[in-house]
């Protein structure tokens, strides 16, 4: 397998580029990746906001999430709040206080996606998102099985 085709699928270099362009609003807010990752996802989830949600993206252990979802809670971040109709499901809310790093975590994802795709055309996007709609498809066939 060619290696940038390789560190492509396996996420290094992007990882690399997040963990680089997230340290400064880590070390000010004193979270880790995985809470940024999680606040970063809330924002745009909707009601699907569960833990099991969080769990679908496959980014994070079960164990991680528990813990990150307990640091944002404890930390004013976040609320969980009990589903009206489903008395077991929790659901995960974004706090006023977290605004502010939505808001950074935001101009920082939109900054990495600028760098990864400078000088790639429209066109060498679209096949690029179907190519790997098609690759994820075929990893959750064999994962499901």
């Amino acid at each position: 397998m060619d290696y940038s085709f390789e560190t492509l699928l396996y996420g290094t270099q992007f990882r690399k580029l997040l963990e680089k362009l997230l340290e400064p609003v880590e070390k000010e807010y004193q979270l880790n990746k995985v809470d940024l990752q999680i606040l970063f996802f809330l924002n745009s989830a909707g009601m699907c906001n569960t833990s099991k949600d969080i769990m679908e993206l496959k980014m994070f252990t079960r164990g991680h999430i528990s813990q990150a979802l307990g640091h944002l809670q404890k930390n004013g971040y976040i609320l969980i709040k009990q589903d009206r109709e489903d008395r077991r499901c929790m659901h995960n809310c974004l706090t006023e206080k977290a605004d502010a790093i939505v808001q950074k975590l935001q101009v920082l994802f939109q900054q990495a996606e600028d760098i990864i795709f400078q000088g790639v055309t429209p066109e060498e996007r679209a096949v690029l998102k179907s190519s790997v709609q098609k690759i994820n498809r075929n990893i959750n066939e064999v994962l499901s099985s």
